[in-house]
């Protein structure tokens, strides 16, 4: 088989081709300016691929997304929703992002940014009581694999958890909202993750409704997707609510812009789409396992459902 794999943004693009190569070593792996060879690419491998260069794949029968989104592959109007598209489902992303969610939970709780704050302005803050594990709630707004992942680190450090998702269903040691309870979800939360896809239906799922039904000296983490907050509304609520904490790893327009004025509010947290970066080897490992499927049957399970947009 042939490969197509396209990737700009990532860091370490020749680290992800020799990855590639090591484990894909008997297979042709092109690039885009390999145009003449199109029609022979079976597989891609790719992160924001142009939708004039997916029209061209004639003979495609599968994608793999580099990260753990697929709105870069969705979004595309040449997209063949019969090609099933594998999204990296790796147990050290999973890691990270739980490690991500808890440190920013952490800064939260013990008053770091707070004492942060006073460290630039020379100003000795004093004591100030952290919040219990124990009694601190962390809602998790949608609970996928990496959802998932987060769920379990709280639990076992003795955190409230509890998630909404878009069905009902059991799952241990976390009551469980649906959408038509969201509201319940959101006032029952100290600390709202969000980790949501980017679909029609979360965009500006996070705004000033929401945000007004939030405790007053709560705090958001984003690290699904930028299209979930109505930045407008995020940012007159900073503003308004001193005590009310932001931590920020997506934004809609990336990288943001040097003149958001996210960058000035002393209340906001801002990492550039760090929380779940993808670890290579697992990633390429996980993608060959996937691709030998392929190989022997002939065909291979999507998992993404285009209906849902995830």
């Amino acid at each position: 088989m042939t490969i197509l794999f396209h990737n700009t943004t990532f860091d370490k693009i020749d680290v992800w081709k020799k990855t590639i190569k090591k484990y894909f070593k008997n297979e042709k792996i092109i690039s885009i300016k390999d145009y003449k060879k199109f029609n022979d690419v079976n597989c891609a491998i790719i992160w924001n691929l142009p939708d004039d260069i997916l029209s061209r794949l004639k003979n495609l029968k599968v994608i793999f997304s580099m990260g753990a989104g697929v709105d870069h592959i969705l979004k595309l109007k040449n997209y063949n929703k019969k090609i099933p598209i594998i999204r990296i489902k790796d147990e050290e992303m999973g890691e990270r992002i739980a490690n991500y969610s808890l440190a920013q939970i952490l800064n939260y709780q013990l008053n770091f940014k707070i004492f942060q704050n006073s460290q630039i302005k020379h100003y000795w803050s004093g004591e100030r009581t952290p919040i219990d594990n124990k009694n601190l709630t962390v809602g998790i707004l949608g609970l996928g694999f990496l959802g998932n992942h987060i769920a379990r680190l709280l639990n076992k450090l003795n955190y409230n958890v509890i998630a909404c998702k878009k069905n009902q269903t059991k799952v241990k040691n976390i009551k469980i909202y649906t959408g038509k309870n969201i509201i319940s979800f959101i006032k029952s939360s100290d600390v709202v993750v969000s980790i949501l896809p980017s679909t029609p239906q979360t965009n500006n799922i996070i705004n000033r409704k929401f945000l007004k039904n939030m405790k007053k000296n709560s705090c958001l983490i984003n690290i699904g997707r930028g299209n979930a907050i109505e930045e407008k509304d995020l940012l007159n609520h900073l503003k308004k609510n001193k005590n009310f904490y932001a931590y920020l790893d997506v934004f809609k327009n990336e990288p943001l812009k040097s003149s958001s004025q996210f960058w000035k509010l002393p209340n906001v947290t801002i990492t550039p789409h760090v929380a779940g970066v993808t670890a290579i080897e697992p990633s390429v490992k996980y993608m060959y396992s996937k691709y030998k499927k392929l190989r022997k049957n002939k065909n291979v399970k999507s998992d993404v459902n285009p209906s849902n947009g995830y």
